[in-house]
């Protein structure tokens, strides 16, 4: 397993997500890594990931279905804050991973979406987009 860094580095986030982001918060991508690597073995050296909290989506009533099929459950975990709030985090691999993370964002309010890339000694998580309030229910 690949030594997993305490404190990613967390390029290009808008100050105003950074407002309510919960990839900032201190120990939330390190621990949602290393679950990673307990349930699933190696971690990807590079993929894509999103992150939304759980009461949202329970607000919503419950994710929905298209998030179901263009995600593996297996890649799906729910994590907790420090706060101990739940946020569920997707990880995408493969060559459609940011189309797919483009459309899952299109459902999911306040979620955010990374590019994450692996090496040993480093983690970088790169800002892709985020989703606040959503414009409406999509069909």
């Amino acid at each position: 397993m690949k030594a997993i860094v305490e404190k990613p580095e967390i390029i290009g986030l808008p100050p105003n997500v950074g407002s309510w982001s919960a990839i900032g918060i201190p120990g939330f991508v390190s621990g949602a890594l290393r679950r990673w690597e307990r349930d699933q073995g190696r971690l990807p050296t590079r993929f894509v990931l999103v992150a939304c909290p759980t009461v949202e989506i329970n607000a919503n009533g419950g994710l929905p279905s298209r998030v179901r099929e263009l995600t593996n459950p297996r890649h799906r975990l729910q994590h907790f804050t420090g706060c101990h709030k739940p946020y569920l985090v997707i990880f995408l691999e493969g060559e459609d991973a940011d189309a797919r993370r483009d459309e899952i964002q299109q459902w999911l309010a306040w979620s955010e979406g990374y590019q994450v890339d692996c090496t040993d000694g480093s983690t970088r998580l790169r800002f892709i987009d985020a989703v606040e309030e959503r414009d409406d229910i999509l069909p």
